[in-house]
């Protein structure tokens, strides 16, 4: 590709990216400034951007009051034991559907990938019906264990799975290592760029999550942060500068892992589209 030299060409995409970045943030500024600001203000019209009287009262109602700091505990809980289980089943599975040859490899990784294709809203049913049949209706148990093994993940580390050398696992083989070991001990640190990745977005995806924590908890005190949201929203009327501080909240996990993962995300996508 021909690289741009210093002139209005340069400019010109500098201040397209410019443009797109301000447009994109600034939304998620104003959701923070508007936090801060005192029920009147945040309906004032013309609306303000900066707070003129700032204050903390929107936050401490939330955390005290309507309970948001269980809320927050509650999606940490869900989130962080799903996602562990997900990152740690889809690189056990993916390893084994891009290393091992064996009859009905490819079937299943095809039954994986039509899987993928099915919209997420038609499982709804059958698995309501399973989780009133096991009896967990109402428990973390019925949002958690549906969530634990991730589809594109599987698809994800099978893919990065597949440049692995094999003469470097023939080699710890050679050594005496077993199928186990090698997995956790050679594989798996491999993998850190793709699950750094994989990470990500399983963890926006499930804190986001909304309708089927909605429908299997059905004690408030069980919600995660997401359905405290909702509540609010319903029962105290469309408290605007609550809700506000509650997104900010609620983003802050988010922006945390993001930041951590961030080096090896991009790193992780493209050697995760790697063709095996």
């Amino acid at each position: 590709m021909r690289k741009l030299k210093n002139g209005p060409l340069l400019w010109a995409v500098y201040l397209l990216l410019f443009a797109l970045a301000f447009c994109m943030l600034f939304p998620f500024v104003w959701m923070i400034l508007s936090s801060f600001k005192t029920p009147t203000e945040v309906l004032s019209i013309p609306p303000t951007i900066f707070p003129k009287e700032p204050t903390f009262e929107n936050y401490e109602i939330l955390w005290n009051k309507f309970n948001f700091s269980r809320f927050f505990a509650n999606s940490i809980f869900i989130t962080v034991i799903s996602v562990a289980s997900q990152l740690y089943t889809a690189s056990l599975f993916g390893f084994v559907l891009g290393r091992y040859r064996f009859r009905g490899r490819n079937v299943i990784f095809m039954a994986v990938l039509f899987c993928m294709m099915v919209p997420a809203t038609i499982n709804i049913i059958p698995l309501y019906q399973m989780m009133m049949w096991l009896g967990w209706v109402g428990t973390y148990r019925s949002v958690i264990v549906p969530n634990m093994i991730s589809l594109f993940g599987i698809f994800m580390m099978r893919q990065f799975s597949s440049t692995i050398p094999a003469e470097l696992l023939e080699a710890a083989r050679i050594d005496g290592a077993g199928e186990f070991s090698i997995f956790h001990k050679i594989c798996l640190p491999m993998f850190k760029n793709p699950l750094s990745a994989l990470a990500i977005m399983q963890f926006l995806w499930t804190w986001d999550s909304y309708l089927w924590p909605l429908l299997m908890l059905n004690n408030v005190d069980q919600y995660t942060i997401t359905l405290g949201l909702g509540a609010l929203n319903g029962q105290y009327g469309t408290p605007i500068e609550k809700m506000l501080a509650g997104a900010s909240i609620a983003v802050i996990p988010i922006l945390i892992v993001y930041l951590i993962f961030q080096r090896r995300f991009i790193e992780g996508m493209a050697s995760a589209s790697v063709k095996g």
